[in-house]
């Protein structure tokens, strides 16, 4: 059974969330726990954050595999009955199966990895960049964060956000510079590591709520795209101006964005 946190993995932090986009077209949104001791813990503690399919679809887990996977999550610690409740119940009626089993491949394959869990649990640790000294940035959206860890030593530090920013993405300017989506407050900002300050933009359009995936072209012009407001937009640092335009096609919801070799941002 292989190993389960919200850790990084091979130098990225993940979690068992997933965008509410996709929860909200899943079938199983709404999936109904099975009865049996325990269900209500879990309906307070887990259904708190995650719907229930996140459960029912899963591949289940021993006991142990339950307890270390509610830990990424969650310090349950120093409240033993509820923990235990919730690990038995979900062991029970979510054992291990072969839901989703990978399918394995003819060959030798040696593959490792290292993993770090996050200071802030339940985080939803996001979107990893790597900066030009090796440091590894991320962002932790439901945490209000941006976090640095360096793989060499494992030592990490968080940034706390402004109220509600909840950071889609991060990236970097020539200068070290940390640049993050405010995905629910609609700003793009800047960190500066050395200092700890923050500088925000604010969309100047009122139906630019959700700045999503960040890139720099070669001039150092920041490109973004606002998934549910159907908008990309273009921050000039020097100057602080944006401007966003709305594509043609309605409602194709711009996710990610590159940049060509021309300069051309797709």
């Amino acid at each position: 059974m292989p190993r389960l946190s919200n850790a990084f993995v091979a130098g990225i932090l993940s979690c068992l969330l997933v965008p509410a986009t996709a929860l909200s077209q899943s079938p199983n949104w709404s999936a109904k726990l099975p009865d049996g001791t325990g269900k209500e813990a879990v309906e307070g503690t887990c259904l708190s954050c995650h719907p229930a399919n996140r459960i029912t679809r899963s591949s289940g887990y021993t006991p142990a595999h339950w307890k270390e996977l509610m830990g990424t999550m969650v310090d349950l610690s120093a409240n033993k009955a509820v923990q235990g409740k919730i690990t038995r119940y979900l062991a029970a009626h979510f054992p291990p199966s072969r839901k989703r089993a990978p399918r394995l491949i003819k060959g030798d394959a040696q593959i490792s990895f290292k993993e770090w869990v996050a200071p802030t649990l339940g985080q939803r640790s996001r979107d990893p960049i790597q900066a030009k000294n090796g440091s590894i940035w991320w962002a932790g959206q439901w945490g209000n964060l941006v976090g640095r860890i360096n793989p060499a030593t494992g030592e990490m530090k968080e940034y706390p956000l402004p109220d509600k920013a909840m950071p889609h993405s991060v990236t970097l300017d020539r200068a070290g510079n940390v640049w993050y989506t405010g995905n629910k407050n609609g700003t793009v900002s800047k960190l500066d590591p050395k200092t700890g300050k923050i500088t925000e933009y604010k969309m100047p359009d009122p139906r630019a709520r959700d700045p999503h995936t960040a890139i720099f072209d070669k001039n150092g012009t920041l490109w973004f795209t606002l998934q549910h407001s159907n908008m990309i937009g273009r921050l000039n640092p020097a100057t602080g101006a944006i401007k966003l335009v709305t594509p043609k096609t309605p409602k194709s919801k711009p996710y990610g964005i590159k940049i060509d070799a021309d300069g051309v941002p797709w």
